[in-house]
């Protein structure tokens, strides 16, 4: 199932894995000469939140938009985006209501704040890498759940956060390996070690998710784009394969390239303008890119599932940080509200981006606890 309807749009056949779903993505620069290394080498994420926190290097204004003097070294700076929307309580019944325009500047500068204080209590302690790698590691495996549970898949949570964090951490001899064969099948050994016949499955859905994220994860460190050009080709629906959100028809399969190609080129713009500006709001472009992958609709399943490794990329790479989305069932329901609403009104991530930065918040809160506790 998709995050816009309450039930899948297109059921055919066997389900195919998200590594399936999306075999030539390339979340480098193809031109990096780097890319070649990535491709067969084998990786975890062990130790790969310990280069500087946020990723991205960003900067924090205060109140009077100056720059403080002792992070003038870093890169970005955090600016909240216009594009913040919220909707009254009755827009589920009347269509007239329009959207209005959401003031999350408290939130926004709480943000703000709360990674500032990371940061500072990262470059002070040798140890903030490894506790941070913690936290990371167990939001990641949260999100997976959640992701899972939008779609009504997976398993509980316990058992989630095992397999996550076992991939994660390259144990059980399951260092990342691009496209490898051999890495495959270790992913479906692991899937079946010790697992009744009815719950491999469930299993699967949760070790192949985990696998994705670390996929998209490897393509994302420093100097590498988000998406390449040729991104996705290949699994897209095709023919006669359309998909709905309630009443509304997403892009037709003809046009799915098309679209496909306009986002990419899109976000690189968006990337291009951030670098030249050193202005960003990591939040909003996140929530932005997932609200239109998931809009085009472009694979028969999953779409929710890659929209939401999309958002978590774009904000581990410039806030540092994981949002979960669907772990709760109340939260579960509140996404999907958010998603139709997008797509009965064509596309719009202004909601889901004021969600995305207040459980944003609750995690980095997470993380400056843990520090602060370990200290």
């Amino acid at each position: 199932m998709d995050p816009s309807s309450p039930q899948s749009p297109i059921k055919k056949g066997k389900r195919a894995s998200l590594l399936e779903m999306f075999p030539d993505i390339n979340l480098g620069s193809p031109s990096s000469s780097s890319s070649s290394k990535v491709l067969g080498a084998m990786y975890c994420l062990k130790g790969s939140f310990s280069q500087g926190w946020p990723p991205a290097s960003v900067l924090f204004q205060n109140s009077q938009g100056n720059v403080p003097e002792r992070t003038r070294a870093l890169n970005f700076t955090l600016r909240m985006s216009q594009d913040y929307r919220v909707y009254p309580d009755n827009w589920r019944t009347e269509y007239t209501i329009v959207d209005k325009p959401a003031d999350v500047s408290t939130s926004f500068q709480a943000t703000q704040g709360i990674i500032s204080e990371i940061s500072e209590m990262m470059k002070a302690r040798d140890s903030g890498a490894n506790d941070r790698e913690v936290v990371m590691f167990e939001e990641m495996a949260r999100a997976v759940f959640g992701s899972n549970s939008i779609d009504r898949l997976g398993l509980g949570l316990d058992e989630t956060m095992r397999l996550c964090i076992a991939i994660f951490q390259g144990s059980e001899g399951l260092d990342y390996n691009e496209r490898s064969e051999i890495y495959q099948a270790k992913l479906d050994a692991y899937v079946k070690k010790g697992t009744k016949e009815g719950e491999k499955s469930s299993r699967r859905e949760v070790v192949q998710h985990a696998a994705a994220f670390q996929h998209i994860l490897v393509w994302i460190r420093p100097n590498q784009e988000i998406l390449a050009s040729k991104s996705f080709g290949g699994k897209y629906r095709q023919g006669n394969e359309k998909a709905f959100g309630g009443a509304n028809e997403y892009v037709k399969p003809s046009q799915i390239p098309v679209a496909m190609n306009s986002l990419v080129e899109n976000l690189q713009k968006d990337i291009a303008e951030i670098e030249e500006n050193a202005v960003l709001d990591p939040f909003m472009l996140a929530a932005n890119y997932c609200d239109r992958f998931v809009n085009i609709h472009p694979f028969k399943d999953g779409n929710g599932r890659v929209c939401r490794l999309i958002l978590n990329a774009i904000l581990i790479k410039y806030a540092g940080v994981v949002v979960s989305l669907g772990e709760k069932g109340g939260e579960r329901d509140e996404y999907l509200f958010i998603a139709a609403e997008s797509t009965r009104v064509g596309g719009h991530p202004g909601q889901l981006g004021k969600k995305v930065l207040e459980i944003a918040y609750g995690t980095l809160r997470k993380l400056k606890m843990t520090l602060s506790r370990r200290g």
